[in-house]
């Protein structure tokens, strides 16, 4: 399926640069505008300055703030900015924490192009 996103904003928090280029990569085709930050504080500082994307893809393990607290932050201050937990842990304590995170959804590593969109779409469609 073709999206156009146009205008629309998408944070990608991810302390490793060929992830994001990945993600980016994968997001291409849809026009969407891609910004990247490599940890969960950048993140939360992000939103604290004004800034509101469309959507954010957070990963889980980052060095200075991990991506469950700055989604637990970000939350806090903007309730309404959609959160993608990225992650390759599937099971025991980090499912747990990711369901505590209070993301809206949850993609697994490594990720389908296509599942990727189908789950930004979801989020840009509330």
């Amino acid at each position: 399926m073709e999206y156009n996103w146009e205008g629309k904003n998408i944070l990608v928090v991810d302390d490793t640069k060929m992830n994001f280029v990945l993600l980016k990569t994968q997001l291409r085709k849809t026009n969407a505008n891609i910004s990247w930050l490599e940890n969960g504080q950048e993140a939360i500082d992000y939103v604290q300055n004004g800034n509101e994307p469309d959507v954010i893809l957070m990963d889980v393990r980052m060095p200075v703030v991990d991506g469950i607290e700055a989604s637990r932050r970000i939350k806090e201050i903007k309730p309404e900015i959609p959160i993608i937990i990225q992650t390759a842990s599937v099971m025991g304590d980090a499912y747990e924490e990711i369901a505590q995170s209070k993301c809206d959804d949850t993609i697994f590593k490594p990720i389908d192009a296509i599942k990727l969109r189908e789950i930004i779409a979801k989020q840009f469609n509330k």
